[in-house]
């Protein structure tokens, strides 16, 4: 493989005691960037104290190229932790990828296998030990939507399929063998995406069940996930209106949703997080004002969405595409933290619960110098995908 010489990024010092609620709204961002190296846009986000960053097919060649791009982001920024994650589900969601890759199938196709449990399992550990040679510490993953309509588009094939007792199971191995290989987890889309049929990355759809059906159906995987000691969740961008009132509130906005998910589902201080922040569902919603909120800005509504998502106790902004956007959203959190002690508070308690997560699988800057991927193991894609397939046996039929 030929590579361009890598340009040493130059580390930034860490800021003055008078920029402590811009370094913290920082810190609740996770960003994302175009490139195979840490460019200009990167080295900006992680000066500006942003603590994670997400990967995806444009920031990716090869295996020994992304082990090296993912340690140059946490030299970037040691000595504090830098969270990397990617979203490696399996199917059509997948960022690593064969021929250099394991071959991870579709939720779907793990949920119809003759042993499904087995199966997810052995996916949650090929996925960590690949994840873990380059240096990637969390996939938002495993999908645990229930797909009972037919219509979904959006999740489709990405759930294990339309029984909530299969999603519970294979949700839980998943997310068992991930984590005892050292790669965080995430249970996503809460309160459950499965039965909606217009997609959140182009409108606001709506989950209309009231809170008996949510409970047994759509909730269920969660409540297994967290049995589990699942390391995060993420939150839909998706109005459920058995639990916010709010006509245009999503529930990555709502304190409703949030805290049912920490208090009756007992997540407690477990990381919770966004869906992408930059999708269509946050982009025309009708915030009413609100007194010292700041703006307008460029990216519209989204940045009071995150100074909403704050108040109702996320603890984690993924803004995964757009530099301008993410400084927007950064902004917006500084002033509701500088202005309201409220949400500072919130913010406070957001830190602790993602340095308590980093602590447990953030994996340190790699010794080496910048453009090297330091000490690491091989990506056995052939074993890997040999694995998967052995564990899946024959197909059991149609979900």
């Amino acid at each position: 493989e030929l590579r361009a010489e890598p340009t040493r990024p130059r580390r930034v010092p860490e800021a003055t005691m008078g920029e402590d609620a811009a370094r913290l709204a920082a810190r609740l961002v996770c960003f994302g960037f175009d490139g195979y190296t840490p460019d200009a846009h990167a080295q900006e986000m992680i000066a500006k104290g942003c603590g994670a960053v997400i990967i995806f097919d444009r920031n990716i060649k090869s295996p020994t190229q992304v082990a090296t791009l993912c340690a140059d982001l946490k030299r970037l920024a040691a000595p504090r932790p830098l969270l990397v994650m990617i979203d490696q589900e399996g199917g059509r969601v997948r960022r690593f990828r064969p021929p250099q890759f394991s071959d991870i199938p579709a939720a779907a196709a793990i949920g119809a296998c003759s042993n499904p449990v087995k199966a997810a399992g052995a996916t949650g550990g090929v996925i960590a030990s690949e994840l873990r040679a380059c240096h990637v510490d969390m996939t938002l993953a495993p999908v645990l939507d229930v797909n009972t309509n037919p219509n979904n588009a959006v999740i489709g094939d990405r759930s294990y399929g339309s029984d909530a007792r299969v999603a519970s199971a294979c949700g839980a191995a998943f997310i068992d063998a991930l984590q005892a290989g050292g790669v965080a987890g995430c249970a996503k889309h809460w309160p459950g995406h499965g039965d909606t049929e217009e997609d959140s990355h182009d409108a606001l759809p709506a989950s209309r069940h009231g809170m008996d059906r949510l409970e047994s159906v759509e909730m269920a995987p969660f409540r297994a996930a967290i049995s589990a000691n699942v390391a995060s969740a993420l939150v839909a961008h998706l109005l459920v209106p058995a639990m916010e009132s709010g006509a245009h509130r999503p529930a990555s906005c709502s304190e409703r949703c949030v805290t049912y998910l920490r208090k009756n589902l007992r997540f407690g201080d477990g990381v919770v997080m966004t869906d992408d922040m930059e999708m269509g569902a946050l982009r025309g919603i009708p915030w009413p004002a609100r007194e010292g909120e700041g703006g307008p800005f460029e990216s519209g509504a989204v940045p009071r969405a995150a100074t909403e998502g704050l108040r109702a106790g996320i603890d984690l902004f993924l803004a995964c595409h757009t530099r301008r956007l993410q400084l927007d959203v950064i902004e917006a959190l500084t002033i509701a933290i500088e202005r309201d002690e409220s949400a500072a508070a919130k913010a406070r308690k957001a830190r602790r619960r993602l340095d308590a997560l980093c602590a447990a699988y953030v994996s340190a800057a790699p010794p080496g110098e910048f453009g090297t991927p330091g000490p690491t193991t091989s990506v056995d894609a052939v074993k890997g995908t040999a694995t998967v397939a052995a564990a899946m046996g024959e197909p059991r039929g149609r979900l």
